[in-house]
């Protein structure tokens, strides 16, 4: 008797702690809209040392009113150590970057990674430029796959 007891106490226990984790909670979450999705390889880069070598082409006009932020996520490689990603929109002849990535730990990482952008409607470019400090005698390369930008409310 004492042991159907405990095992009921036990199950009550349990009990509380699932319907207080189910308990309704009012956070919201981010939820991301995919403004822009270029699928495949976008751009690829290789040069040598002594070449610095710099890319430049229009993504999108992308409206990010009513969007607090965006982030991209890309499959992005380098070698170069001097390497950089970056988008900017032109603002009376000025680029104004909005995100930018550089060397071989910025560029080579994954997953997504947020920016402000300002809350209107602009043409935006990406650029690469492939640089590296060192001269091994080998090619080195920059490239970028399966760009995807999102905007979040």
């Amino acid at each position: 008797m004492r042991r159907i007891y405990s095992i009921l106490l036990i199950i009550s226990v349990l009990l509380s702690f699932i319907l207080e984790a189910c308990s309704d909670n009012t956070q919201s979450a981010e939820t991301p809209v995919l403004l822009y999705s270029k699928p495949g390889l976008v751009d690829s880069l290789i040069g040598t040392c002594s070449t610095y070598l710099i890319r430049n082409f229009i993504i999108d006009t992308l409206d990010f009113s009513g969007y607090k932020n965006a982030s991209v996520s890309m499959n992005s490689f380098a070698d170069g150590d001097l390497s950089e990603i970056s988008i900017y929109y032109l603002n009376s002849d000025t680029a104004v970057s909005v995100f930018s990535v550089s060397g071989i730990s910025g560029i080579n990482t994954q997953g997504e990674r947020d920016f402000n952008v300002p809350n209107d409607r602009k043409k935006y470019y990406l650029r690469m430029k492939l640089y590296s400090s060192v001269c091994t005698g080998q090619l080195f390369t920059l490239r970028i796959r399966d760009l995807n930008i999102y905007g979040k409310k």
